[in-house]
């Protein structure tokens, strides 16, 4: 089963985004992926905004934004052996991306963390346009920020339940590490354990309670077995604790190149495409190695 058929990597060629353009071609060299490259160079309404803009001035940005593009082929050709194509689309980068979505359909978008404006506050920080795109993509998008750029050889999927969402996640998080280690990770959390103590429940009772959390947690998890590809090795994850805490701990632990999350929220299949559950997007932005958002 091909698993990438049509890569496409978003490039405005900043540090980032050379992150980005790597890791899509070190996929597409491994998957036999078709590539595609696209950079967005504003038209002259976005372009004029600006006080100071000359006619000139947006003449050379233009002509840069294919000279540097020729280049980034040319660069993928030299590092991977792909034969990747590249466009130049008029328009702000969110939107000129979601465009070549909609026309590509590709299996996975790759997208650097922060881009040209990113200031670099923080490793994990994601700039304006990653975020808009984590929000309204309707495929997989792989945010690259992670410096291990050789092939993915551990993975954890965070997933909450056993649910269609819970299976993609898995899917994808066993794919893309073949036959390396995939960690399907679940924190549960027992909310009114802390209740049940200021109320005077002793603590045997109490545990008993946590007990059988966990035990339907672990019931849960088992069934996303079926979904992770053959050859992978998995190793299943339950812990009692906050999600992106625990999961911090857990990567810590494991040591994953990647990070792969739902986009909704659990027990919402069917949110609107702009919606991403508060976990992940807090497991998004302060995840320190690559994520894949899957929706």
């Amino acid at each position: 089963m091909q698993v990438l058929n049509r890569i496409l990597v978003a490039t405005d060629f900043s540090p980032a985004s050379r992150l980005a353009v790597t890791r899509a071609g070190q996929l597409a060299s491994q998957y036999g992926s078709d590539l595609q490259l696209i950079h967005a160079t504003p038209d002259w309404n976005l372009f004029s905004r600006w006080t100071s803009a000359r006619q000139e001035h947006y003449e050379q940005i233009t002509l840069h934004a294919q000279r540097a593009l020729g280049g980034e082929i040319n660069w993928v050709l030299h590092t991977f052996g792909v034969h990747a194509h590249g466009e130049v689309q008029l328009g702000t980068a969110s939107e000129v991306v979601r465009r070549k979505i909609a026309s590509y359909q590709p299996n996975v978008v790759v997208i650097g963390a922060r881009g040209e404006h990113e200031p670099r506050i923080s490793p994990a920080a994601l700039g304006g346009t990653a975020l808009k795109l984590v929000l309204q993509a309707e495929c997989p998008l792989l945010i690259a920020r992670g410096w291990d750029l050789g092939a993915y050889r551990i993975s954890v999927a965070a997933v909450h339940e056993a649910c269609e969402l819970s299976r993609r996640v898995v899917f994808w998080g066993s794919a893309l590490v073949q036959a390396g280690e995939c960690y399907i990770f679940h924190a549960y959390e027992a909310p009114y354990v802390e209740r049940l103590r200021l109320c005077g429940v002793d603590d045997a009772a109490v545990a008993s309670c946590l007990l059988a959390t966990e035990k339907e947690a672990r019931r849960s998890v088992d069934q996303l077995l079926g979904s992770a590809i053959a050859g992978a090795q998995i190793t299943i994850r339950v812990v009692h604790g906050d999600p992106l805490g625990a999961l911090v701990t857990e990567a810590a632990l494991c040591g994953p190149q990647l990070v792969v999350v739902g986009k909704h929220e659990p027990g919402r299949e069917h949110s609107p495409p702009e919606s991403l559950g508060t976990m992940g997007l807090r497991i998004a932005y302060h995840t320190p190695v690559d994520v894949l958002v899957v929706p």
